[in-house]
């Protein structure tokens, strides 16, 4: 989603001036003064707000000092504004907002119609930034009001974009729909609209979201076309995915991997490790959806390489090493090892036939026949020979097999590393000390696996437990965490409930399981969001509940009654948030079902979730690690010398 603003205000604000470079500006700014000077050093701010802002700031602050000195109202308005910016660039919403409502005051106060439009336009993106959508929209349609009263069609293509994008973060597409194609009409009486921003890919979104792929194939190939007319190699790229998405969406897969090799022949020109990040990953997920696991494992490794070459933070490649082909060939070479079994009883007993036959034959017939007797030694030599050399290549099958088992592992081993590096995340000391997470695979790998991202004043946590465990319930994993990354950590999606509605959409997009098909993976989820400023705790799960004790009383929470990405649920079923007010004194608990259901005990039954809430109920009174260490105990306890189950995860935490 893109929202639109305008970066520098006083050129719409104040007189233009004539220079443009940055050094005859600074030689006009040596014998400037007055509003000139306010004037050249707002132009200045804006040589430098892209690339030096800590420069741009410096002149446009001197701007405001000389501005108040000489009462300019105007050069006030202007410098307040692209200070906003400044601080917007840096992410502190709060001192932009009120930098924005400043120079609001005074547009207000003197009636700088023109600037009031780009103000309210900047102030209804903060909003939409913080997420707090009805006053994003309030600002949006003040700017585009103001600009329609001064027949900015240009602008007003944007002010509307704006408002479209509001109503698609909220999921309210059909509202988005409308703005957007407002803004695409108007788009098409201006003569000159090279600079307009066209909804093509805003629009086809909306159509792709509702299942309208056509439609959005339409849009998408639109913007294809304007991208190619523009020589923008980066929007090509863009738009050929969004046509690859659409066709793997409609399951032509071959189809969609030629436009998605296509697109990543683009980008590979721009170097854009961004999107060259998404197109591997939808090649990979396509691959996946195909059931060629090897190329899906390859691609994916990609995905990562140009990830880590992005945020370099990862490691260079995901797990992508595939239960099913493992299984397939291990059976396949025990197959090949039971024929050579068999053939090998075949010679033994022929050979003890022939050995009895050879004797008879002495005893009965006698001398007589010795040259018979003769031609059976002879078979009986070739029967050894062959035995022998059966032998052989079953010694040598066994070696072959024994060497990819030992390939395999190597691979899951090394896969494990992976993964683990995966769930290391940066958690402040004091966090630490207040919480624990209690994670035990059953496999090398593991389908369970935790989240956790610090976002200043909110913290998200969510324990995940997907369909299987070993490699295969890994793979899951790795879309779990690339699509919780995306959502989260990209596009700051924090309200629980809208977090797992994305990561649901996101998981069936690459499963593509609206259609038949014979396994229905998925993954339950319990997830919260922490908010240290209202002092609350925000829960929403799927298929998996949240357990608390707040003022030593035992509290469960149940979630949504869904799981993420089933084919069988309907698309416009919500997941319910739960809000709890902190008191002080809670612990909270996310699981995964794999504590609950470990065989064991004497009668070797089911943990069971009544036993598991009672084991919470008698650790209350330990710290936080010692609350771990009870939980591990008890379980290896009462698994003994049992098989682990399932995969096992559990997280504690005190706000």
């Amino acid at each position: 989603m893109t929202i639109i603003f305008s970066a520098i205000f006083s050129l719409f604000i104040q007189a233009p001036v004539p220079v443009t470079t940055i050094d005859s500006l600074e030689n006009s700014l040596a014998s400037a003064s007055g509003k000139q000077r306010i004037i050249l050093l707002n132009e200045l701010y804006k040589q430098y707000v892209n690339n030096d802002a800590a420069k741009a700031l410096d002149y446009t602050t001197e701007a405001l000092t000389l501005a108040e000195e000489i009462k300019d109202a105007s050069g006030m308005s202007s410098s307040y504004n692209n200070i906003g910016v400044v601080y917007k660039n840096r992410g502190d919403l709060d001192k932009a907002l009120e930098n924005y409502i400043r120079a609001l005051r005074i547009q207000e106060e003197n009636k700088f119609v023109d600037a009031l439009a780009y103000t309210y336009s900047n102030i209804g993106t903060i909003y939409s930034l913080k997420r707090e959508y009805d006053k994003a929209l309030q600002y949006f349609y003040k700017a585009n009001d103001q600009f329609e009263s001064i027949g900015h069609k240009l602008r007003i293509v944007g002010s509307l974009n704006n408002i479209g994008n509001v109503f698609e973060a909220q999921g309210y597409y059909d509202e988005a729909l409308e703005y957007y194609l407002r803004s695409l009409a108007i788009y098409g009486e201006i003569e000159d609209n090279s600079k307009a921003f066209v909804p093509f890919n805003n629009i086809g979104n909306i159509y792709y979201n509702q299942g309208k792929y056509d439609d959005a194939r339409a849009y998408y190939e639109s913007s294809l076309d304007m991208e190619r007319f523009n020589n923008d190699l980066n929007g090509q790229a863009n738009a050929l995915h969004n046509i690859g998405m659409v066709e793997k969406a409609l399951q032509r897969y071959d189809k969609a991997l030629e436009i998605f090799d296509e697109a990543l022949s683009i980008v590979q020109e721009t170097d854009n490790k961004r999107l060259l990040a998404i197109i591997y990953q939808s090649i990979a997920e396509t691959y996946f959806s195909k059931g060629d696991m090897f190329l899906a494992y390859s691609f994916l490794r990609f995905h990562n390489q140009a990830k880590d070459s992005l945020y370099d933070q990862e490691s260079s490649q995901r797990i992508a090493e595939l239960e099913s082909a493992y299984e397939l060939e291990k059976k396949e070479n025990q197959i090949k090892s039971l024929q050579m079994e068999s053939q090998l009883q075949q010679l033994r007993i022929s050979n003890d036939k022939i050995i009895i036959t050879s004797g008879i034959v002495i005893l009965v017939i006698g001398v007589g026949l010795t040259l018979v007797i003769l031609n059976k030694y002879k078979q009986i030599r070739r029967n050894k020979r062959l035995l022998e050399k059966q032998n052989n290549k079953l010694e040598h099958q066994k070696l072959v097999i024994e060497e990819k088992n030992q390939n395999i592992t190597e691979s899951i081993d090394y896969a494990k590393s992976v993964q683990r590096s995966l769930l290391q995340f940066q958690v402040s000391p004091d966090k630490v000390e207040r919480s624990f997470i209690l994670y035990k695979p059953k496999d090398i790998v593991s389908g369970d696996f935790f989240w956790y991202a610090d976002m200043g004043d909110v913290d998200i946590v969510a324990a995940v437990d997907c369909t299987g465990h070993g490699v295969a319930g890994a793979f899951m994993t790795v879309i779990g965490m690339s699509s919780l990354e995306q959502i989260i950590n990209r596009d700051k999606i924090y309200e629980p409930g809208q977090i797992l509605m994305q990561l649901n959409q996101q998981v069936r997009n690459a499963l593509k399981q609206r259609e038949k098909s014979e396994t229905d993976h998925g993954m339950d989820v319990a997830l919260c969001k922490i908010d240290h400023a209202s002092k609350q705790v925000v829960f929403a799960g799927a298929n998996r509940p949240l357990y608390y004790f707040q003022h030593g009383e035992f509290k469960e929470i149940k979630g949504t009654k869904r799981t993420i990405g089933e084919k069988a649920a309907p698309d416009e079923m919500l997941f319910e948030n739960h809000t709890v007010d902190l008191k002080g004194d809670e612990t909270f608990y996310l699981t995964s079902d794999g504590y609950a259901d470990q065989f064991g005990g004497e009668k070797g039954k089911k943990f069971m979730v009544g036993r598991f809430k009672q084991l919470l109920h008698e650790i209350q009174g330990l710290t936080i690690a010692d609350q771990r260490q009870k939980l591990n105990q008890t379980i290896k306890d009462w698994k003994n010398d049992n098989e682990q189950t399932d995969d096992i995860l559990v997280i504690g935490f005190k706000p």
